[in-house]
């Protein structure tokens, strides 16, 4: 089983790099990246929430209680004062990291339902369903950040499937496949639960249309290709120095609206009457 450190620095990265992707392909803004980054990082620790070792449970109650009481406090900032809402975040950390942990440690079992497919489909619908209606994100912004804690959930029960081969010794580890599990044979109703809050969760969370719409769009793949590799040689940006003169003209693509170029200085009639301002022609305009 790959350790939390491993979980933790995975998700990370294959959330930033696929986030990163997302802004490449012009669906995600650069504070969309940072949201579904930490998404997708708390989605790798999810599934050890019902860890054996009460040092790793304590560290993840720990984190999970900081964030989720200052989210909770921050949802209710126009409410109340500074020292109520301070109270407030006292009481929440304590319950999240007391009662609710007491609760875990002891009716949850390691490598048990959380280590599995299904109950990576509940953080998925929970998460949307959360970011949709406190966050109040869009429908798509709330489905794209269900989606990366349940990205970040795959990646540490893959990681956990990984681990269970010892290729040194060329053997399989018991728990081989207790944790990418459809259902657990031993827990069929808590099987059958976890299914029923996908399916019921479906009906509280936002229309999943322009979410769809915009994963399968081919524009996405076009952009990915555009903006996957330079095409004016490598690190030009960082050699794009050079003042813009008064009456010089900015030269943007026309339909991605991306910088193109610094063009020689505008004709008096196209000039633009305001002061210190420098005007932004597309490729048509200048043709």
């Amino acid at each position: 089983m790959a350790n939390f450190k491993t979980h933790l620095t995975s998700a990370a990265a294959l959330s930033g790099i696929l986030a990163t992707g997302l802004l490449g392909a012009n669906v995600a803004s650069t504070d969309d990246v940072l949201v579904y980054f930490t998404a997708g990082t708390i989605g790798g620790l999810l599934p050890d929430v019902d860890s054996d070792n009460s040092i790793i449970l304590k560290v993840l109650f720990g984190i999970f209680a900081v964030f989720f009481s200052f989210l909770l406090m921050f949802i209710q900032s126009n409410l109340f004062s500074i020292v109520e809402l301070l109270i407030l975040w006292t009481v929440f950390y304590l319950i999240i990291n007391f009662v609710i942990f007491q609760a875990f440690s002891r009716f949850t079992v390691h490598r048990g339902l959380f280590h599995s497919i299904p109950a990576a489909g509940v953080a998925w619908m929970a998460a949307t369903i959360f970011a949709y209606n406190s966050l109040e994100y869009s429908s798509l912004k709330s489905w794209s950040v269900g989606f990366f804690v349940f990205f970040g959930y795959m990646v540490h029960l893959i990681l956990d499937e990984i681990f269970s081969v010892d290729l040194e010794n060329k053997k399989i580890k018991k728990s081989f496949g207790t944790a990418l599990k459809l259902y657990d044979a031993k827990n069929i109703p808590v099987t059958l639960l976890l299914y029923l809050l996908i399916g019921g969760g479906y009906f509280f969370a936002p229309s999943p249309q322009r979410f769809v719409d915009t994963v399968f769009k081919e524009r996405i793949l076009r952009n990915l290709q555009r903006n996957l590799l330079p095409r004016d040689g490598w690190f030009r940006n960082l050699r794009r120095q050079l003042p813009i003169g008064k009456n010089q003209r900015i030269l943007l693509d026309s339909e991605t609206f991306e910088y193109v170029g610094v063009g020689p200085e505008l004709p008096p009639e196209k000039r633009k009457i305001e002061s210190n301002m420098n005007p932004v022609l597309s490729r048509k305009e200048i043709a």
